[in-house]
């Protein structure tokens, strides 16, 4: 699956939030603080040619109007930037709950709670690939870059669950492949300790 590229995806959701009525040029002009006339222009062409606006010539101006499967993609996508903000609202709630629990049944919620979470990232890239997934999923991957990087991946240890035998043959049958078997060696001596801890 090809991706649009930033430049092509400021251009063009640039356009669409301007709805079916279109954006003139000139009010674009906020995308010349990160953008060249030229390669805004050429990028307009770009998305022209692929078939993702339709040009409308307005009297004296030209009006610039995402395709409806475009704009619809982007109602899709706010969507579920809107879930994932709620979601993040009703995780903190709850944590504050959970916090007022027995400390024994606090991993078990907080665990729950996190999964639903993941659950949830899960479905929206699923739906997100639905329908133009090329301006989509970028736009909402790069949200979760973000999230990921301040909290996200702390959380995910959390609720990882250990690794069957086969996984971990799997694993370092793949490190060896691409590492070496020294780092595969090593790898699995580190795992048969933590394996033997958890058993204690």
């Amino acid at each position: 699956m090809d991706f649009l590229s930033k430049r092509e995806r400021l251009v063009l959701l640039a356009i669409a939030q301007a709805g079916p009525s279109g954006v003139t040029y000139s009010q674009m002009s906020t995308l010349n603080y990160v953008l060249s006339k030229e390669s805004i222009q050429k990028t307009i062409e770009d998305l022209y040619l692929k078939g993702y606006i339709n040009v409308l010539r307005d009297g004296d101006e030209v009006r610039y109007i995402a395709t409806k499967n475009v704009r619809n993609s982007i109602i899709n996508l706010e969507f579920h930037k809107y879930k994932l903000i709620k979601n993040l609202n009703e995780l903190k709630k709850k944590v504050e709950e959970i916090s007022k629990m027995e400390k024994q049944q606090q991993a078990v919620a907080f665990k729950g709670v996190l999964k639903d979470l993941f659950s949830s990232i899960s479905f929206s890239i699923l739906s997100l690939m639905d329908e133009f997934p090329a301006l989509t999923l970028p736009e909402y991957l790069d949200v979760l870059e973000g999230l990921n990087k301040e909290f996200l991946s702390k959380l995910t240890p959390l609720i990882q669950e250990s690794m069957s035998e086969d996984e971990i043959n799997t694993f370092i049958s793949l490190v060896s492949k691409y590492r070496g078997e020294k780092e595969a060696e090593e790898i699995k001596t580190t795992l048969q300790k933590l394996s033997e801890k958890n058993k204690q």
